[in-house]
């Protein structure tokens, strides 16, 4: 019977005309528009009864028989083959629509359940790493790819899974064979609840932060514990303190670690290391400036105390772990490498690269931590014979040398690329330095460049970067006070720029390049240089700490090139009053570090003379900020002499207050004074 059905959907009009011919096909249609025809199905053959014969259809058609005289296929058997076409066509639209309807049963069935499940049983099911990561790749665009039926089939290409949803949702199936609710199965559900309008980005994005586990009690403590400890020292002075100071620093960077603010042990372990400097009699050591990351760190300690959601507490502690998100295919060209040993405890290398698509700079770091016992130091060199991260088959060195691509690659807001296994190179061969995106980028222009910097002068995170052409090389010298190697290039104007190195143990090499570098073009004359490096403003002067240079190579090309002129900035800026108010937020920095030095606990009668003047002057000037907390700690300091107690958290606070609204004058006023000393070279 099933065969005959087969063959009776299969059957067309065209074969019935084979089997009789044109004619007898009509007349059978009809003739079936008169009948009323009964079938009885049986198993190998189907009985039709019309108004005056009885057929019996076979398999194959030609051997059906009709009960009326005729020997061949007659109009009878044909009409009785279309009538049963149109009952098995009938009860096979009737099958095929119940088996939708059991379908769409059991898809809305599914659909109920996997919108049913709570987000935050998905959240812990992810993990926080992996639900940061799954919101990542949706808030960038990358989305899974979602087949809907009885099954719902979620490939989730970041983790190179596939997940099939059942119902119940507990017989599901995932490519890592867990039987549990894993991680995959969790971000499979969130994409179909997002696809369905049952979440939002928004929605997921407040979980986050919503459900970060942070116990209060113990931020309370750590952030208590902070402030005793700095305001102790603040309050003892630096020419009291005992070296011991750099163990408490480091203690309060262990209970940092211990309550989950990555951030606040970054900053401890700095400040230990600022305290080793001093009792080291070190030449880099600045009290002025220690004393404004020690008022820093006081003021995130109590912003840490008065956090009340989870979001707050978030934007202070930081992370242990970088956020990365995927990002595009990237062309990348290696530019430059370094070594580094910060003061947060940390030593390693970082290479630099250029997207030759997006324009923008990427970092790749290796970084280990020295603050623990027993860490070997690595050898110099030793790194750059290691391998290269992403699969490239060859050593970080040669890699410095290379083009290529990158799939699958991950990185952060600032750029920093991670080296994950996932990501996958693809060599594109010998970097060109004469590419005309590489020779587009030179700054030959140090207006553009002080551009740049005002621009991103209060940009968050990463390194600014840049290449910076010298039309001409200037003298070099090394400042034996301030430690400090000094290499002047000049732009086609003769605007001047400081290539600067602080001496260090670090840093010895490359001031012995440098030095040869000089040696090298006084001996031969004048030649165009490109460097590459973090281009900066101090005490009103263009700087750039270099990280590599290129002499022969067709990136000189780029001095050729038509640019934009420079943005004429503040064109009517005195330089006379820039150079005023340096001098004069000059001295309320001296006057911050002697504060630091003796200590609030007994601050020197000179000190408190030069407040109250520098608070007058500053009204003058216009710095009413700077004024008010001036006033406030000259009348607080003074007047504690008179009282037995007095309390150190609004004095620290104000003081905090200073030094930030110093900082970011000394900022503008650094860089308003550059500019004007382009102009007056400019002019002359």
């Amino acid at each position: 019977m099933e065969e005959l059905k087969r063959l009776l959907v299969q059957t067309d009009e065209e074969y019935l005309i084979g089997l009789s011919n044109k004619g007898i096909v009509k007349r059978a249609y009809k003739d079936l528009e008169q009948e009323q025809p009964k079938a009885e199905w049986k198993e190998e053959e189907a009985e039709v009864r019309l108004l005056e014969v009885v057929c019996r259809i076979r398999v194959p058609l030609g051997e059906s028989v009709c009960s009326c005289p005729s020997r061949s296929v007659c109009r009878h058997l044909i009409g009785a083959i279309l009538f049963l076409k149109q009952e098995v066509s009938r009860e096979k639209e009737d099958q095929e629509e119940k088996e939708e309807e059991q379908t769409e049963v059991f898809e809305e069935a599914l659909k109920e359940e996997v919108l049913s499940v709570p987000l935050k049983t998905l959240k812990k099911s992810c993990g926080n790493r992996k639900y940061r990561e799954f919101l990542e790749h949706i808030k960038s665009g990358e989305e899974p790819e979602i087949k809907e039926g009885a099954v719902i089939t979620v490939q989730i290409p970041w983790e190179n899974a596939v997940v099939k949803l059942l119902s119940p949702l507990p017989y599901s199936t995932c490519t890592c064979h867990s039987k549990e609710l894993c991680s995959h199965k969790a971000q499979a559900v969130l994409a179909c609840q997002l696809k369905y309008g049952a979440v939002t980005k928004e929605i997921l994005e407040k979980l986050l932060f919503a459900s970060e586990e942070w116990d209060f009690g113990e931020l309370k403590r750590a952030a208590d514990a902070m402030k005793e400890g700095i305001s102790l020292q603040l309050l003892t002075g630096l020419s009291r303190l005992s070296p011991e100071a750099a163990g408490s620093m480091e203690r309060l960077a262990v209970i940092s670690h211990g309550a989950g603010l990555a951030e606040y042990e970054t900053r401890f372990r700095e400040a230990a290391s600022w305290y080793r400097m001093y009792f080291e009699r070190s030449s880099g050591f600045r009290a002025e400036t220690f004393a404004g990351k020690l008022l820093s760190l006081y003021r995130r300690a109590v912003l840490l105390g008065e956090a009340r959601t989870g979001e707050e507490v978030r934007n202070l502690a930081g992370s242990f772990r970088e956020n990365y998100r995927p990002v595009p295919r990237l062309h990348l060209m290696a530019i430059g490498g370094r070594t580094f040993r910060s003061k947060a405890g940390y030593e390693g290398e970082t290479y630099y690269f250029l997207d030759l698509e997006q324009g923008r700079w990427y970092t790749w770091t290796d970084a280990r931590p020295t603050f623990y016992e027993g860490v070997r130091k690595r050898r110099p060199g030793q790194m750059a014979q290691a391998a290269a991260p992403w699969g490239m088959n060859c050593s970080r060195e040669q890699m410095t040398e290379l083009e290529f691509y990158l799939d699958h690659a991950r990185a952060t807001e600032d750029g920093r690329l991670s080296g994950s296994q996932e990501t996958k190179a693809e060599l594109g061969g010998i970097r060109d330095l004469g590419r005309e995106e590489i020779r587009q980028k030179v700054f030959w222009d140090y207006r553009e460049l002080l551009g740049l910097i005002r621009r991103e002068n209060r940009k968050k995170g990463g390194e600014r970067l840049a290449l910076v052409g010298a039309a001409r090389c200037g003298e070099s010298a090394f400042d034996p006070v301030r430690q400090t190697f000094i290499m002047t290039l000049y732009d086609r104007e003769e605007r001047r720029l400081s290539v600067a190195v602080h001496y260090s143990a670090e840093e010895k090499l490359t001031i012995k390049v440098l030095e040869r570098l000089s040696a090298r073009i006084r001996e031969q004359g004048g030649a165009s240089l490109v460097f590459f490096g973090i281009p900066y403003v101090e005490e009103g002067h263009l700087c750039l700490y270099p990280i590599e240079f290129f002499e022969d190579s067709g990136i000189l090309k780029g001095e050729d090139l038509p640019r934009e002129p420079g943005s004429p900035g503040e064109t009517g800026q005195n330089r006379e009053v820039c150079r005023s108010m340096e001098l004069f937020l000059g001295e309320i920095r001296q006057v911050s570090g002697d504060l630091f030095q003796s200590g609030l606990s007994s601050v020197r009668e000179e000190t408190l003379k030069e407040l109250k003047r520098l608070a007058g002057e500053s009204e003058t000037l216009g710095l009413h900020g700077a004024g008010a907390q001036l006033s406030f700690l000259e009348r607080e300091l003074s007047g504690k002499r008179h009282r037995m107690e007095f309390e150190a958290e609004p004095i620290l606070e104000s003081w905090a207050c200073l030094k930030t609204y110093a900082g970011l004058c000394k900022e503008k006023i650094d860089c308003d004074r550059a500019l004007a000393e382009m102009e007056r070279e400019d002019a002359e």
